[in-house]
């Protein structure tokens, strides 16, 4: 799927998090701070169960108060179980990017421009009804007849899909092999039932046919309960009889609930996690925080002083990236690379030549050097250009992103050390969100990255065709970096099939993205799990990383086929 290099909507359901995470069906980046709580669970007394239970309780989904019913998979207000029942072909992996199969076996690139998927026989959808090929290609023609379900953009890219026995074939209009990971990623629908639904953009799907592990039991405003899907082809790796979702309401409520063990799985950022999960069950409870994305300082480069690569160059080595990481996120958190990738997660693509692998250190005196070269001097503990006024620009960041209200607030003082004024600005997360699109802002807190792949990651941030000029729309891109030797190496990359050629194209972008400064990275956003094993075992790891620990977009049903229970 294509990623947004810049913090877009919310998890479905309106789940706001921190840090940084993929989000579940072709909407950009999440934001990452779980500001909710329990609303039906906060009785729940956790560590005090006494008897195993089959049940696994998310802290999760937003009720705000109260949840509305909506379980299509192609819904921006979708419930967030709604993942859990639905398949794709293969999920991806965004920590990186290996491939799983689902409900296709797998996927051959025929040439550049033509994929196929082999779909599995025998399966059923949760109706008794057999999964088909048919259903596949249903679904594809489906997102083409109603855009505003196609959030990947898949037909931007696809020009036809057909199907022949049990092979589905996709054409692509031009070579772009990372995109096998959105049409893998998509999510696939009954056509017996999606054909006769009058209008699927706004269809609620309150009684879903489905594939996957789960199916709903109940549902009413304040929890609803997905039971085991008996016909699911994978039924017997799925140990989890049910799952409970109680609306979340209020940050403060879900971190007393989540103390009290009141669930067995959460995505919380709380101040203190050892304090407040580990301790009151040390045997059983268990936090795992990858990183998920890329947290970095877009500077507009279509207004001066950014477009000056001296003055680009002269604030990166000003910043202590490892200071401003910890202030962020307490510690939980590394600073980032400036290579563009996402480690470790991608260690593999990592360019052995670039110093340090590609962490920059700050180094005051390499800053006021590069400054000097862009044309500015310190004056009485001011840096000012040949005008004589002092260098100042503003930062803005959404209202509510503490973590990043902290960051900026780092730089501040950062920058202030070097004789650069900088303000801070939190306007609501639609004028931010406004303000990086069209171009109207000076310096920006955002996210980009966590795709699980260099190729997906580097073209939504880098490609000139994502861009567009000050006061046009900018559906990524929005640092506005315009470079036709970069477009060659994202073409390069996108039509390459080999590792080889890869790796050569990927090391390329790492040396433009290190010299060149096209955003100034700063520290990994965080994927937030917390998970409890009294009951269940086989959670992803540092040590066995099959999926990121979230219970939303498309990790969970990795996570509950690989699930044991202990009794």
């Amino acid at each position: 799927m294509k990623l947004t290099p810049f913090r877009t909507p919310s998890p479905p359901g309106g789940q706001r998090a921190r840090g940084l995470t993929r989000a579940a069906a072709g909407v950009a980046l999440l934001g990452l701070s779980v500001t909710a709580c329990a609303g039906g669970a906060s009785s729940t007394t956790g560590p005090s169960r006494s008897a195993a239970s089959t049940t696994l309780t998310i802290g999760v989904d937003n009720g705000s108060p109260t949840f509305q019913e909506n379980f299509n998979p192609y819904s921006p207000s979708q419930r967030i179980g709604t993942t859990y029942m639905y398949e794709p072909l293969e999920f991806v992996n965004p920590l990186n990017g290996a491939y799983t199969p689902f409900l296709a076996t797998g996927h051959q690139w025929v040439n550049s421009t033509t994929l196929t998927f082999t779909i599995r026989s025998g399966m059923k959808w949760s109706n008794g009804q057999p999964i088909t090929p048919a259903d596949v290609v249903f679904t594809f023609d489906l997102l083409k007849k109603y855009p505003a379900l196609d959030g990947a953009g898949i037909w931007s890219h696809v020009t036809s899909v057909t199907a022949s026995g049990q092979v589905v074939t996709f054409t692509f209009s031009s070579p772009d092999v990372p995109f096998a990971q959105s049409i893998a990623g998509t999510l696939i629908l009954p056509q017996s039932v999606w054909s006769k639904v009058p209008n699927p953009a706004t269809f609620t799907n309150s009684a879903p046919v489905v594939s996957g592990p789960y199916v709903l039991s109940s549902f009413t405003p304040n929890q609803y309960v997905l039971k085991k899907n008996p016909r699911c082809w994978q039924a017997a790796q799925v140990a989890a009889t049910a799952l409970k979702f109680p609306a979340l309401t209020g940050n403060t409520t879900s971190q007393l609930v989540l103390s009290r063990g009141g669930y067995d799985w959460a995505t919380l950022f709380v101040p203190s996690v050892t304090k407040t999960w580990v301790n009151p069950a040390p045997r059983y409870h268990h936090y795992w925080f990858p990183p998920g994305g890329v947290i970095a300082l877009f500077l507009n480069l279509a207004k001066a002083p950014f477009n000056n690569l001296h003055f680009r160059l002269g604030l990166s080595y000003a910043l202590n990236r490892g200071l401003i990481a910890t202030q962020a996120e307490n510690g939980y958190v590394h600073p980032a690379v400036q290579t563009g990738l996402l480690l470790p997660n991608e260690q593999k693509w990592v360019d052995a030549a670039i110093p340090n692998g590609g962490l920059i250190s700050q180094n005051l005196p390499a800053a006021k050097a590069q400054f000097a070269k862009a044309g500015f001097t310190e004056r009485n503990g001011k840096l000012v250009g040949r005008n004589g006024q002092q260098v100042a620009f503003t930062i803005i960041l959404p209202s509510g992103f503490s973590d990043w209200l902290r960051g900026a607030q780092a730089i501040l003082s950062e920058l202030g050390h070097v004789g650069i004024a900088v303000r801070i600005q939190t306007p609501q997360y639609g004028a931010y969100y406004s303000d990086m699109s069209s171009g109207g802002y000076q310096g920006a807190i955002a996210a980009y990255g966590g795709s699980g792949s260099p190729a997906i990651d580097m073209n939504s941030l880098l490609s000139s065709t994502f861009t567009a000029p000050l006061g046009k729309p900018a559906g990524s891109n929005s640092e506005r970096w315009s470079s036709p030797a970069t477009d060659a190496l994202l073409s390069r990359l996108l039509s390459a099939t080999s590792t080889q050629a890869q790796q050569a194209a990927v090391n390329a972008l790492q040396e433009v993205m290190y010299t060149r400064i096209p955003v100034v990275s700063l520290w990994y956003g965080a994927t937030w799990g917390e998970y409890s094993t009294q009951n269940f075992t086989g959670w992803p790891s540092a040590s066995n990383p099959y999926a990121p620990p979230a219970p939303y977009g498309s990790a969970p049903l990795m996570i509950v086929t690989h699930l044991v229970a202990r009794h």
